[in-house]
């Protein structure tokens, strides 16, 4: 088993240093794995904690056809001198790159992972060049993957491909590791304490939490509209940093970091105090994939208000562990908001013991990675 190679390859080395992390030394211990993205500061350290190899390939994220030509180039070159059994790309950069070079390279294994897709969300002339662009990724693939069903259901709707496409377990690419997303932890309580004081949440105080990126897809100007005209012992913790590519607009920015009940935290490495200090996540997202930190919060037991959009949808039932608003919506946000902070005590314990559950029993970590092993092994006709 261990002659296969596996190479892993993503545009960014934090989708490696992030979501995806462990994973790659788990496989390691069935493969002979290899992970390649765009070089960085981080690359280094990637291939300490996980154990492998990992190759900088260039790769520029966003409409770049030249730099995109140098970057399959380059990929050609890593995939001819590791000859792998398997490749797997995630992002859609990534994803471009590596099934075109793969498919001339002759690879055997394809595998594309769709996770959010950015189409449907756009319109004109983008919108058609980027359905373009999937189809070719899916042309190119041997085997397509969707994060979840709701990805599935528009990569179907239009037509990206004919190609049969499964969902590995009940979705998502990393699983959670429920023993560190775990409420109550001493440690993790006492910081979080410490973050109440230090922004004057009192106790009765109800407390939101975002955590993302600040980028503009992620329903930020309606969060702020919708805050606007909650009650006053509503605060709003927001833990990311400003997107550099699609950022939130200034009037959104301006107000988060105005009002006194809205505390931007910054990008913080470990979101796990947050989450703690905070009553329910919220998520107004217009579009994700599957979205990581919905479930990481549920295995904190903390509900989540999100968008009725894919993968958001696919982990929170209304009234049982969060409650649903319509993206772009904010009389719809305002109102599911409204709704957790009304809810009783007891409902609210209720919803955040499911919350943990289900996460518990769909998306614990390692039983997602023997999934992708298993997939791999499928795959490649290994018993």
């Amino acid at each position: 088993m261990k002659e296969a190679t596996v190479l892993i390859v993503t545009t960014v080395p934090e989708t490696l240093m992030t979501i995806l992390a462990h994973q790659p030394r788990f496989l390691n211990r069935s493969f002979n794995v290899h992970l390649a993205c765009a070089a960085g500061g981080s690359v280094e350290s990637i291939s300490a904690r996980e154990g492998v190899p990992v190759h900088g390939v260039a790769m520029k994220r966003g409409i770049s056809p030249f730099a995109d030509v140098r970057s399959i180039f380059l990929m050609c070159q890593l995939l001819l001198k590791l000859k792998p059994s398997v490749v797997q790309s995630y992002t859609p950069k990534a994803g471009l790159v590596t099934m075109i070079a793969a498919l001339l390279c002759r690879v055997p294994v394809r595998i594309h992972t769709f996770t959010g897709l950015i189409f449907p969300t756009q319109t004109g002339f983008k919108k058609k060049l980027l359905i373009y662009i999937d189809r070719l990724i899916c042309l190119c693939a041997t085997k397509v993957v969707p994060e979840g069903e709701g990805v599935k259901k528009d990569l179907q709707n239009y037509a990206i491909t004919t190609k049969e496409m499964s969902v590995i377990g009940h979705g998502n690419i990393a699983g959670v590791d429920v023993a560190y997303f775990k409420p109550d932890i001493e440690s993790v309580m006492l910081k979080s304490h410490a973050i109440q004081s230090d922004l004057g949440i009192k106790e009765g105080d109800f407390t939101f939490c975002y955590v993302g990126r600040l980028n503009r897809d992620k329903g930020l100007k309606e969060l702020a509209q919708a805050f606007l005209n909650l009650p006053e012992h509503t605060h709003l913790i927001v833990v990311g940093g400003l997107d550099s590519e699609a950022p939130v607009d200034e009037k959104t920015l301006a107000f988060f970091k105005q009002h006194p009940r809205v505390h931007m935290l910054g990008f913080q490495e470990d979101i796990r105090e947050a989450l703690q200090a905070s009553c329910a996540l919220v998520l107004p997202s217009y579009r994700e994939g599957f979205p990581n930190v919905v479930l990481q919060a549920g295995a904190m037991g903390k509900p989540a208000v999100v968008t009725d959009i894919n993968g958001s949808n696919e982990i929170i039932e209304p009234g049982v562990n969060g409650w649903l608003a319509m993206p772009r919506d904010v009389a719809s946000l305002q109102l599911a908001m409204m709704q957790a902070i009304d809810s009783p005590s007891d409902t609210l314990a209720a919803m955040s013991a499911f919350a943990r559950s289900r996460v518990v029993e769909r998306f614990e970590q390692a039983a997602h990675w023997e999934r992708i092993k298993e997939f791999y092994l499928q795959e490649l006709n290994i018993d």
